[in-house]
């Protein structure tokens, strides 16, 4: 009994000390969608308007306009996205679970090609199949695994899920409209808001490389390079817009 609290207590510590990443990891894939695309979005509005000439108070409107509306758009999408992910998972676990009672047989032998992948004899498969069949939903959650590639932790909190979405669009996406928000001269603003760019995205490359231990330099090296192609395109198009409307007028 008392190596069995050791045990217990040694688990304990090792999960605390978080050795497989950060606590946010689960939340990676929203913080990295979300400013990612805050930032691109709203130097989108600031290149396409400073390409077509346009006032700074109309820069402004449209970047705060596209924060909370792009923003929320992305978050409830994130939300109903993994609320349709978390149906489906149910859908399919009832139908694992009628198949198991339906035809255990086939249900079984899946599994054990799926172990027979490790290179596995058939006796140590069939001990791990005896094992799993004695339970049905362990055996249904292991067929969600093997067959659907899914579990129900990667389909939990929703709600969370698109709040982080939310917060990283909001706190990455103001980033490039800094210097039209605060007192910087009009000469420098555009060069101001391509550094305030540039950092932002280097901001979220370094918060992806800290939250998942990657190597410091590819979190940063990869979203500075598609947020600075999604910027050239931007302002490429407003530049084009403003030539090809002037243009037409």
């Amino acid at each position: 009994m008392s190596m069995a609290r050791d045990i217990q207590k040694a688990l304990a510590q090792h999960r605390e000390q978080d050795i497989h990443g950060n606590r946010l990891g689960s939340y990676i894939q929203d913080i990295v969608y979300g400013g990612n695309d805050g930032i691109v979005t709203t130097f989108a509005v600031v290149a396409g308007t400073v390409g077509a000439d346009m006032p700074r108070y109309v820069i402004i409107i449209l970047g705060l306009a596209n924060l909370v509306a792009d923003g929320t758009s992305m978050a409830t999408g994130a939300f109903l996205s993994l609320r349709s992910e978390k149906d489906q998972y149910k859908r399919l676990r009832k139908e694992e679970l009628q198949e198991i009672e339906d035809d255990p047989e086939i249900e079984a032998e899946e599994i054990r090609e799926y172990f027979r992948q490790y290179n596995l004899d058939n006796e140590k498969v069939d001990t791990i199949m005896s094992i799993i069949m004695s339970n049905k939903d362990l055996w249904a959650d292991i067929s969600m695994m093997t067959e659907h590639g899914t579990t129900e932790e990667s389909t939990d909190k929703p709600l969370f899920h698109g709040l982080m979405t939310f917060l990283s669009f909001q706190v990455f996406g103001f980033i490039p409209l800094i210097a039209y928000i605060f007192n910087v001269t009009p000469d420098r603003r555009f060069t101001s808001a391509i550094i305030a760019t540039f950092c932002a995205l280097l901001l979220l490359g370094l918060t992806r490389s800290v939250v998942t231990r990657e190597n410091i330099i590819r979190g940063p090296l990869e979203i500075v390079s598609v947020g600075a192609l999604g910027a050239i395109i931007a302002y490429a198009i407003g530049v084009g817009l403003k030539s090809t409307v002037g243009v037409m007028l």
